[in-house]
């Protein structure tokens, strides 16, 4: 063989192992491996969880004693005519947040030794980076998911506060008041002492003409403050007495199943008894509702398109690389009774679609960012 021809065989042998080299990496879903072979590292991209947090107010109403001589003696209406607890749903707060999706945990294999390039994953094995460091907005994604609390929880127990509860122990009766033997001539004495203070106010205020010494500045802010909260007091035993609570649910609905809808009860909400257990009908159901913008329809026909050419052998294609997704975007809503109560736009990362780069970006040249609570590349840069 002549010379000349060695030498460019030869050379064509090298550049081939080389590119065989290169292309020892595979990138498979752990459905399809019997078993860790070779050198390998498992990642996972993530899914997306929905967390609801709901802030609801029980109300504990209490009706005056002396509630039917409201108008008569002080010509006012009661605030409060019947005893009894109301609840109602304050504020609704939308978050997501990435937990691992099972169904597409990957092993990155290769033949040779993996020097040439480095994984960064999430504690939980989601992936952030390939020759990359992990980022501070990668940590806070993880630290975030350990303040999240139990799936449905409260801090304190409602059932424990009725309207026997509420009272009117604070309002400082004299004994000029209480000592009367009917009920009529209790409310009377009162009104008379929430008019007399009333003048007081009044002199304090304006001067009664008659005192030099009148307070001003602070102190007088002072003794009006105080005699407004004692009025209230007063008050408060012909209008009536409101107590409010406020109570702390938390709710986590994971999408499964990409649909243009999705709905499930999130939970049974009563006006009397707030939130009640899933079985109990006499709440009515507060529904999550998930509509999905399908904005990666045409990527997903794609997909399945290339797919098909490989299936069909069309298309060759042995090894491959790094899998990341193209999320979805939808819109979370909670409804009850036919309103919405809450709405917020999301990016759902399991309604996604997932594709593969080439596994020449794991040849240790390129940096490769991911977005770890999407699953979603961020950036590609060649390593200087």
């Amino acid at each position: 063989m002549h010379l000349k021809t060695i030498l460019i065989f030869l050379i064509a042998l090298f550049f081939f192992s080389c590119k065989n080299e290169e292309q020892a990496i595979n990138v498979l879903n752990i459905e399809n491996v019997q078993g860790i072979r070779n050198y390998s590292t498992l990642y996972a991209l993530p899914k997306t969880v929905i967390r609801v947090d709901v802030e609801i107010n029980q109300v504990i109403s209490k009706k005056g004693p002396y509630s039917k001589y409201a108008k008569s003696l002080l010509n006012i209406e009661p605030q409060i005519k019947t005893d009894g607890i109301y609840w109602e749903i304050n504020k609704i707060n939308i978050a997501t947040y990435p937990v691992p999706d099972t169904n597409h945990i990957y092993m990155i294999e290769q033949k040779g030794n993996l020097g040439n390039f480095g994984i960064s994953l999430l504690p939980n094995g989601i992936i952030c980076s390939v020759n990359g460091q992990k980022s501070k907005l990668q940590n806070d994604v993880f630290e975030e998911l350990g303040n999240i609390g139990e799936k449905n929880f409260t801090e304190e127990n409602p059932e424990k506060y009725t309207p026997e509860l509420v009272n009117f122990n604070d309002v400082p009766l004299l004994k000029e008041i209480t000592s009367k033997k009917n009920l009529s001539d209790q409310a009377k004495a009162l009104a008379e002492k929430i008019y007399v203070l009333r003048d007081d106010r009044s002199a304090i205020i304006v001067g009664d003409g008659y005192t030099e010494n009148m307070p001003d500045g602070l102190a007088m802010k002072e003794i009006i403050k105080e005699l407004n909260k004692l009025e209230r007091k007063y008050l408060s035993m012909f209008i009536g007495k409101q107590v409010k609570r406020t109570f702390h649910y938390s709710f986590e609905f994971t999408p499964e199943i990409r649909k243009k809808t999705t709905q499930s009860i999130l939970f049974r909400f009563s006006h009397e008894r707030g939130v009640v257990p899933m079985n109990d009908v006499s709440g009515n159901p507060v529904i999550i509702e998930i509509e999905s913008m399908q904005n990666v329809d045409q990527i997903a026909q794609m997909n399945k398109r290339q797919n098909y050419l490989r299936r069909t052998g069309k298309i060759n294609e042995t090894n491959k690389g790094l899998f990341y997704r193209i999320p979805e975007m939808a819109i979370v809503r909670l409804i009850s009774d036919d309103k919405t109560l809450a709405e917020k736009n999301i990016i759902l990362s399991q309604f996604g679609d997932v594709h593969s780069l080439s596994p020449e970006y794991l040849n240790g040249k390129y940096r490769i960012e991911y977005y770890p609570e999407l699953g979603s590349i961020k950036r590609i840069d060649i390593i200087k």
